[in-house]
């Protein structure tokens, strides 16, 4: 086998981590073959220094379909995956010519298996991949850009929590209120410096950050890498289900990811992070697809419970527990506990507190 092309167009920076398993898996198997990624920007960006993926292709974003048909016009491949059949993309890989092709990675999930450990036991069935190439998905930054990001943080206090309250669809958000409690609470308790990352609302940063007071600092917005590495020098992130929470966990770093409408079990980081799940128990759940709920394009929680969303379930003393079991034992260590990441180690301790409120 000399070429493999994965397709990965379903058009999150969560969607590109939860392939990033079974991509390296696919790389470690056949090692001699040239492994392509076509995918969006700006999730391709992360790809970028893998050693295992030979080259990153992108798709332009709302021609997804032809882009994959471009591609396969000027190329052939000798194995073909995709974790993407909408628009007939499927049809269109069965019929490019590859060897061999497969087009559903979400054939027949249960309901507690997580996506990406999916994908892998599909392509281990197909004989694609071998179980001695299967290891947790693993970003890979460059020396250049950890050695700026620990510029940034290394006269902070540890333990250095990250808060990410943006999320793409509001009824995935957990309330400014309950970030800016539990960032008092991490200052007060461990004084702990708090960073919020600017999302896609700059004001929902600084109003959390406003109301945190002490020395919470705002992170701001800039390159999806660059955040990925100051990502990696946190000792824990707390984030809604979104791209910076599966980021947080490919580098290494303890993740506390809190759910709504998807389902953490399908959907959840693997161990040691920790899923917390809002109204489990829910019965417009739809574990296979949470995008067909009431809730998702609506906006608002279909039930009469007297809230908008059930991320309003997870309580901020949900939090602080599993926060507690991974802070108890801190001895002011630059990383929290054997295994972290070594580019969240080394930083300096103890240093003065600052007046700034961005770290830029």
């Amino acid at each position: 086998m000399r070429k493999i092309l994965f397709v990965e167009l379903l058009g999150g920076i969560g969607d590109v981590l939860i392939a990033v398993s079974v991509i390296h898996a696919l790389a470690r198997t056949h090692p001699k073959a040239e492994l392509t990624v076509l995918t969006f920007p700006p999730g391709g960006e992360l790809l970028k220094s893998d050693p295992l993926i030979k080259r990153v292709v992108y798709a332009e974003p709302g021609k997804a379909k032809q882009s994959v048909v471009e591609l396969l016009t000027r190329e052939t491949f000798d194995l073909i995956v995709s974790d993407t059949n909408y628009d007939d993309i499927d049809k269109v890989i069965q019929n490019s010519g590859a060897s061999q092709v497969v087009t559903n990675l979400w054939r027949q999930p249960p309901a507690d298996e997580l996506v990406g450990d999916r994908f892998v036991k599909i392509l281990q069935a197909e004989g694609l991949i071998n179980p001695d190439a299967i290891e947790p998905a693993q970003l890979h930054l460059t020396p250049d850009e950890l050695s700026r990001s620990q510029e940034l943080f290394n006269h902070v206090r540890r333990p250095l929590v990250f808060l990410c309250p943006d999320a793409g669809m509001a009824i995935k958000r957990w309330s400014n209120v309950n970030f800016i409690t539990l960032g008092k609470i991490l200052q007060q308790r461990w004084d702990a410096t708090v960073i919020v990352p600017v999302g896609s609302d700059a004001n929902q940063a600084e109003s959390i950050v406003q109301g945190i007071e002490g020395e919470a600092r705002i992170l701001p917005r800039g390159k999806l890498r660059d955040l990925a590495a100051a990502l990696a020098c946190a000792d824990l992130v707390i984030a809604a289900d979104t791209g910076p929470a599966r980021i947080a966990a490919a580098l290494n770093v303890l993740t506390i990811t809190l759910f709504g409408p998807s389902w953490y079990g399908r959907y959840g980081q693997p161990q040691p992070h920790v899923n917390l799940q809002g109204y489990p128990e829910c019965p417009e759940r739809n574990i296979s697809n949470f995008t067909v709920q009431q809730c998702w394009y609506g906006g608002v929680c279909p039930l009469d419970k007297g809230w908008q969303s059930c991320m309003e379930r997870i309580s901020v003393d949900e939090v602080l527990s599993v926060v507690e079991g991974f802070l108890i034992n801190r001895q002011d260590e630059p990383a929290l506990q054997e295994g972290f990441p070594p580019q969240a180690t080394g930083v300096a301790k103890g240093a003065k507190k600052e007046k700034k409120r961005s770290i830029s």
